[in-house]
Order: C-alpha cells, then structure tokens, then sequence
C-alpha cells in the first residue's frame, strides 16, 4: 500500500519523482526554476509570423506562403495588418486575407471571417484585426497571406505588415 502524506510541507531541496504523475495545473510557472533546462520538445512556443511590403512603394497583390506547422499541432492567436501609410484620395484600397493549405488540399482555404480591408477612411498606422473563424492548425499545415488591391484613383498604401502570431506544440 502506497503511504500518503496530508497537510503542508516544505521541502527545501529538489524532489524527484519516480514513475508517478504530476496531476494537470500542478506545477505554474513561478515553480519552475529559471534553470530547469526543459526540452524544446515539451515546450509550447509561440511565433509572431510577418509578412511585409516596403514602405515607399505600393502595397501590390500577393499570394505568398508564409510558415508551415512543424510541430503536432498549432492554434492562430491573432491576425494583424498595419500600413504605415493608408491609402488616400481616390478610391484605392487593398484588403488581406489568410488562409491555410496542405498537401491533401493545396488551396488556401481562408481562417478569417472575412478578409481584413484597408481603405481610405483607415488612418495610417492603423493596426486592425482579423476576426479568426479557424484557429486548430495541424502538421504540415501552411500559412498563406494574400494581397488584393482595387481602386483607380488616390494613393495606394505603402509600408504593409501582416503578423500572424501562432502558439505550436512541438509534440
């Protein structure tokens, strides 16, 4: 029969554990020493991914991928697009979109409600979300951000940056 210890304890060196298992939110982050040297493997990482048009030249159409899911799985966080300089005058705009391909389906398939639109009412510097409809991401999966510009009139924008931030399990 396994003893049983009831009550608080202090114990003021490190404590192993044989082939026991530590019951789930057990352990926060302030009782992890800063030199614990856990393996990336069992760490969830997250990645701010860019993707930018030059600031000083025309935000132009793109179709570009951008990261590819490594580990086991994933989950999108949060879709950001700023320009440094809105489009103004005229009626020229450009909208982002993100979408999400592998090899059973090389398409993108967008993971927003709808693709986020910069306009000439969108002041510079402007940071707008995408409202995200699908965040699960598995192996294999990628990232893809396409660029569509419209308009005929004005000022194109300059200087785009979209950040994808994903949080990924490595297994």
């Amino acid at each position: 029969m396994p003893s049983r210890l009831e009550g608080t304890f202090s114990f003021p060196g490190p404590i192993y554990i044989g082939s026991g298992t530590i019951p789930p939110s057990c352990v926060s982050d302030a009782n992890v020493a800063g030199d614990a040297a856990i393996a990336a493997t069992k760490i969830e990482q997250q990645y701010p991914i860019r993707y930018t048009q030059d600031d000083g030249t025309d935000v132009a159409a793109a179709i570009v991928p951008v990261y590819t899911v490594r580990g086991v799985s994933a989950t999108i966080v949060e879709v950001d697009v700023v320009c440094i300089d809105a489009p103004e005058g005229g009626d020229k705009e450009f909208t982002v979109d993100v979408g999400k391909c592998n090899a059973g389906s090389p398409a993108p398939a967008t993971i927003l409600t709808g693709v986020v639109e910069y306009d000439v009412d969108t002041p510079d510097c402007t940071v707008l979300e995408g409202t995200i409809d699908t965040a699960a991401l598995a192996a294999g999966d990628t990232l893809v951000v396409t660029v569509a510009v419209s308009g005929s009139s004005g000022n194109q924008g300059q200087g785009l940056v979209v950040t994808v931030t994903i949080r990924e399990d490595a297994e």
